[in-house]
């Protein structure tokens, strides 16, 4: 289990510096707080992307209790590490450990049926004058948000191609190590 948290993590990171750099390069930045993509109640996500964030709640002895909280708001589909009350302005309580479609969304592509790279955006950043200047040959530069999805794909297929609300990810991610680590009779793996 844990060479693959580790494998996903690599994963995760890589994402996260291609989209900053991608970010700077085109001078696109979201407002300062705007926080309006956490807020999207139909974020799908795959249990792989969140084991690292399931890992990180159980060594902390946080899992149990975040699992029960995702129960309690089981009706409430915004992504349960979201707090609009964050004092960094952004609203992830994990940022460190959010998943890979919080990385790319916003600085990646992806390609239409004619082949043509189009950004993974939102109104906010389509609207702003970066966008609007946004060149062919930038979108080459932006993380491809497939080649990302492939590479989780590679570490386990079944779990990266497993598609659920972002809770619903969430709470399968804490599940599978949960259970991993108590069937091998350790709180915490050495």
């Amino acid at each position: 289990m844990i060479k693959k948290i580790k494998r996903v993590q690599k994963v995760l990171k890589a994402a996260a510096l291609h989209s900053e750099e991608f970010r700077k390069a085109s001078q696109m930045e979201c407002p300062a707080g705007c926080s309006l993509c956490c807020l999207k109640k139909d974020i799908y996500a795959s249990p792989l992307e969140f084991l690292p964030l399931a890992y990180h709640l159980h060594q902390t002895d946080k899992a149990d209790a975040f699992y029960d909280e995702l129960e309690l708001r089981a009706e409430n589909t915004i992504c349960g590490i979201f707090t609009p009350l964050s004092l960094d302005g952004w609203g992830c309580t994990e940022y460190e450990y959010r998943g890979l479609i919080c990385r790319l969304f916003g600085h990646s592509t992806t390609s239409d049926k004619m082949h043509q790279k189009r950004m993974v955006t939102c109104k906010t950043l389509k609207e702003t004058p970066a966008y609007q200047e946004l060149k062919p040959a930038q979108l080459l530069q932006a993380p491809p948000f497939q080649d990302y999805y492939m590479q989780l794909a590679a570490i386990d297929f079944q779990l990266a191609n497993e598609s659920l609300p972002i809770n619903q990810a969430i709470k399968r991610a804490i599940e599978l190590v949960s259970t991993y680590y108590s069937y091998r009779g350790t709180k915490k793996p050495a």
